[in-house]
């Protein structure tokens, strides 16, 4: 047994169900749909190493591709559902997808899609809902530009019902492509197999031990195109026999209403989620006393966030705790955490079990502990590569190792996070590239140099862009076209609040521009 489909075949729980939009999808039924979509996928034609492009939020339907996919050792390249056409159109060429499964609530204009050389598949909240499904099969088809003739979602599924498939996927398959901005900052697109996620699933529940019942349910608020969301709020916990309740966009007060009404014992978030409850005042909830644990990653989580969240859960008399831990996409989303054995304050914890972390000088020799330096983890959910064949490993004495470019320290065995070494921005909980904005910003005739940075306004992250230019222009007008620009070609969360003109570039000894001068501005 080998792949995630048969991880999940094993260890689910039949008489359970997926909850999405209040409605409630017996797994069984799940289960049926999973095999009926990889019938589905071979009426396409498609083949063992082929690649379908996911550009689906958190819905049924994303989650049984992916078994589907990893049943057939077929590669699921999952994007972000607002990616603008120029991106996405990119992006199928890149990885030479075969398939779009797009959702017609995010998708206005399908014109675009056309475009794109592929095999299109229409999804929609309708699919899996049965209260209000006519308003709802009503509104996609009102709404927006629809093509006609495009495959819908339950069509495939009609198609592949009489179609037996066998298990043609293994552990070394990839089984899905990520997006990061790799150690470096740049945009990556990353390689994950079947056993780099159940390498991560093992060692979480060895790190935990979780006793799973009839009726517990697993929160999944995080998005399914990252890493730490598909694997660590979804496939493990389906896999080892929690329900799901799938929330395809974070609101705080919905989120609380869904722990006050569903026995919520697992809940994987970033520290922003968070936050945002406990600024609208509604993280403190009845039905937080049926928690057993809060995993929290993704960014840094300050020991003061850590403090407000326990006070809050220890008046409900469970045991939970919110777990810090410490993950990149290229791991699988995570490697280290802290557990009800041992956690220190202000760490995210130990490596965990088929794990290993280590603190590096700038040539790549191990530091001793207490020592600041760059991250260096390695491990059984180890990513394959990125797929432009970047160098992105360092072996050392037979061992392999992904420098996370993240500075930090160990202290028995405890990790603590300093600072983020690349560049990379949080908003949201949706990674922001600001080399990528820098590209979006440059193309611009008027734009000689463009640096993005992060700012900070009342706890928010914003992205702002400083620019210079080749000929002379109002402010002004500079801002409103250079967001246009943006607003076009980059998804929502890049594109910048802010844009302030100056007359030149701070810089490095090294002639390169110094966008930490610039962050120190804001």
């Amino acid at each position: 047994m080998n792949t995630c489909y048969e991880f999940l075949q094993k260890g689910v729980d039949r008489e359970g169900d997926i909850v999405y939009y209040g409605h409630k999808l017996p797994i069984k039924l799940f289960l049926r749909d999973v095999e009926r979509l990889a019938g589905g996928l071979k009426a396409l034609g498609l083949l063992r190493g082929d690649v379908v492009t996911l550009q689906l939020p958190t819905c049924p339907q994303s989650l049984a591709l992916f078994y589907a996919c990893s049943k057939l050792g077929i590669v699921a390249n999952v994007v972000h559902p607002l990616v603008p056409p120029n991106l996405l159109a990119s992006n199928v060429k890149k990885t030479q997808s075969k398939v779009l499964f797009f959702y017609d609530a995010t998708v206005k204009d399908e014109r675009p899609l056309a475009k794109l050389g592929q095999i299109l598949v229409r999804c929609s909240i309708a699919d899996y809902v049965s209260v209000r499904k006519p308003v709802y099969k009503l509104y996609s088809a009102a709404s927006g530009r629809r093509l006609r003739g495009i495959m819908r979602y339950g069509k495939l599924l009609k198609t592949g019902e009489n179609i037996v498939t066998q298990t043609e996927g293994d552990g070394g398959d990839i089984l899905c492509y990520m997006h990061s901005g790799g150690t470096s900052g740049s945009p990556k697109i990353v390689k994950l197999t079947n056993d780099a996620f159940q390498g991560v699933v093992d060692g979480m529940w060895a790190m935990y031990h979780p006793d799973v019942r009839h009726g517990d349910y697993n929160l999944a608020t995080l998005p399914v195109f990252h890493a730490y969301g598909l694997c660590s709020a979804m496939h493990g916990p389906l896999s080892v026999g929690y329900s799901l309740v799938l929330v395809p966009k974070f609101d705080a007060r919905a989120v609380a209403r869904i722990i006050g009404k569903y026995n919520i014992r697992v809940w994987s978030v970033v520290p922003a989620m968070l936050k945002k409850m406990l600024s609208k005042g509604v993280f403190d909830n009845k039905g937080l006393k049926n928690l057993d644990v809060i995993w929290c990653g993704g960014d840094v989580c300050e020991e003061s966030l850590v403090e407000r969240v326990d006070s809050i859960l220890g008046k409900y008399g469970t045991r939970a705790r919110l777990m810090r831990g410490y993950g990149l996409t290229e791991m699988c989303g995570v490697t280290i955490v802290n557990n009800f054995d041992y956690s220190k304050k202000g760490s995210c914890g130990r490596p965990m079990p088929g794990f290993a972390a280590e603190i590096w000088d700038d040539d790549g020799t191990p530091l001793p502990q207490g020592s600041t330096g760059e991250i260096a983890v390695c491990g059984k959910g180890m990513m394959s590569g990125y797929l432009e064949g970047d160098d992105c490993f360092t072996v050392r004495d037979g061992v392999t190792w992904v420098r996370t470019g993240d500075i930090g320290y160990l202290d028995d065995g405890y990790l603590y996070v300093i600072d983020r070494k690349k560049r990379s921005l949080k908003i949201a909980a949706v990674n922001v590239f600001p080399a990528q904005v820098e590209r979006c910003v440059e193309t611009l005739d008027f734009v000689s140099e463009a640096c993005a940075v992060g700012v900070r306004i009342d706890g928010k992250q914003f992205v702002k862009v400083y620019v210079t230019l080749n000929k002379p222009m109002n402010a002004d007008t500079v801002a409103q076209r250079v967001t246009e620009h943006c607003k076009r070609n980059l998804i929502g969360y890049a594109v910048p609040r802010f844009v302030e003109v100056i007359d030149s570039m701070p810089r490095t000894p090294l002639g390169k521009i110094d966008y930490r001068e610039l962050e120190k501005r804001n």
